[in-house]
């Protein structure tokens, strides 16, 4: 299990666009935590931010129950209420109304999306040794075709490389079958001279 610290910067990443996506949540009876311009925070809030930002529901809890990680989440309190008041200002600058500001924060939200969408579509399970072996020797076939066969590594030497290359290659076909889903579903039509080669 990674320590809350680690745990802690890991969320804190998310925690802007989090929060910037975010209308405010249904009102709770639990502590307020934070006061944010008259927009409250509630010990609940932060626990489902917790909860939905981190990758291990376990490793969630545990940041939260553990006394030793108090001031981990007092840090990451304080950077999301730092986001909210942010937010906040823009809003009350006028700066959300920019339209580069605009321009950018959809592409953030188009990137959350697809994240999102690639995370419920990766699998859980770590991959068997059957399938990183065969992925292996689909590799060790391509370099020979490729006419490097030079001194090939056995696999149990490189098989912490080679889970790392299965996973990207995952997530690759993963996210190309994403994208034609998208298309096939949303149509796109790009002029002449704004199509890429090969479309």
């Amino acid at each position: 299990m990674a320590k809350p610290t680690s745990h802690a910067a890991l969320i804190a990443g998310s925690v802007l666009l989090f929060t910037l996506g975010c209308n405010s949540s249904k009102p709770d009876s639990s502590r307020v935590i934070a006061n944010v311009g008259g927009d409250k925070i509630t010990e609940a809030e932060f626990q489902d931010m917790v909860k939905t930002l981190s990758p291990d529901p376990k490793e969630a809890q545990s940041f939260l129950s553990d006394p030793a990680a108090q001031g981990e989440r007092a840090n990451l309190a304080s950077r999301i209420a730092m986001s909210k008041a942010i937010a906040a200002y823009a809003k009350q600058t006028g700066l959300d109304q920019d339209p580069a500001v605009k321009r950018q924060l959809e592409q953030q939200e188009a990137n959350v999306y697809f994240q999102a969408l690639a995370k419920k579509r990766m699998p859980a399970a770590e991959p068997t040794d059957e399938q990183l072996l065969a992925f292996y020797k689909e590799q060790v076939e391509r370099m020979k075709a490729q006419g490097a066969s030079g001194n090939v590594p056995p696999f149990e030497t490189v098989k912490a490389q080679v889970a790392q290359g299965y996973k990207q290659q995952r997530a690759q076909v993963v996210s190309m079958d994403i994208q034609k889903e998208i298309k096939a579903k949303i149509p796109i039509t790009l002029a002449d001279d704004y199509r890429p080669a090969g479309e």
